[in-house]
């Protein structure tokens, strides 16, 4: 009883068992957990308001169509936007592409439906990914009035957003989503600042791109992940401090029963004429 009481409440095996100071302490440690848990999960939803309402005013559908390509042309009289370009051409030394031996080829551009992550959004009432090569050419087409194919968008962001419009396009705005707009390279056109770009080199030598607006969203992200991880680990503690109350219920009852000299025993008996060979257990308590 002490045992299965403090898996329901931690401590209340110990109050079955008389230890109010243990009780106590269980409880108290109890309503900490919880109160860590419930304050910053409230927190952690605000800040992924703050997020998330930062992403609808920033980042747009449209831009990322228009602009995916605006980097794919590597051109000898730019240098400073071919060092931008590197963060969204392939470094790997694919034997097809040679990228790693000549970044400079134009094949060594990430086509948009070439990427493992997507942005998935719903096209006449269809959820499409953007890694779906066969829907997303079609679709770019349609928006673009030309084929991404040709690594170009002939119209312009206002004639995208009307068709979008038309088509009844919208984004399935999901954790993934939020997550990869401040974290992947494929998502970076969609920033309304996409001009001011500069290349991030992190320690690990991988390049990103990144933006004024993109930063302060990954502020934001970051302020939220921070914020839950502490509700995370409010929620563990109260798992740690039921398990440590059960075990201390088991304890303290194993402790009174030698005291008082309360023995358990549960014998089975058999019986070869059932084919499990038990004829019948019994359960017996002495003091």
């Amino acid at each position: 009883k002490a045992l299965l009481y403090s898996g329901i409440l931690p401590g209340m095996g110990q109050a079955y068992m008389g230890n109010w100071m243990r009780t106590l302490l269980f409880v108290s440690l109890e309503g900490i957990a919880i109160g860590t848990w419930y304050q910053n999960n409230q927190f952690a939803e605000d800040k992924r308001r703050d997020y998330s309402y930062y992403a609808k005013e920033h980042w747009d559908f449209s831009n990322w169509i228009h602009d995916y390509y605006k980097w794919y042309k590597y051109d000898e009289n730019t240098p400073n936007l071919n060092k931008i370009r590197e963060a969204f051409i392939n470094n790997s030394d694919s034997v097809v592409t040679h990228c790693y031996q000549d970044p400079t080829q134009d094949l060594c551009y990430i086509d948009i439906w070439e990427n493992s992550h997507s942005v998935d959004f719903y096209w006449e009432g269809n959820l499409v990914r953007s890694n779906d090569e066969g829907k997303i050419v079609e679709i770019f087409e349609d928006l673009c009035g030309s084929s991404p194919y040709q690594r170009i968008c002939n119209n312009d962001t206002s004639q995208i957003k009307v068709l979008i419009e038309e088509h009844g396009l919208s984004i399935n705005t999901t954790h993934h989503f939020y997550e990869g707009i401040q974290k992947y390279d494929m998502f970076f056109a969609g920033w309304d600042d996409n001009d001011e770009v500069e290349l991030v080199i992190k320690p690990n030598g991988d390049k990103n791109a990144t933006s004024p607006d993109q930063k302060t969203y990954r502020s934001l992200w970051g302020d939220y992940n921070t914020v839950k991880t502490l509700a995370v680990n409010g929620g563990k503690f109260m798992l740690i401090n039921r398990f440590v109350s059960m075990v201390d219920a088991l304890l303290l009852a194993k402790k009174w029963n030698n005291e008082h000299d309360v023995k358990l025993s549960l014998n089975a008996y058999p019986n070869l004429r059932n084919k499990s060979g038990v004829g019948g257990v019994k359960l017996s308590l002495r003091w």
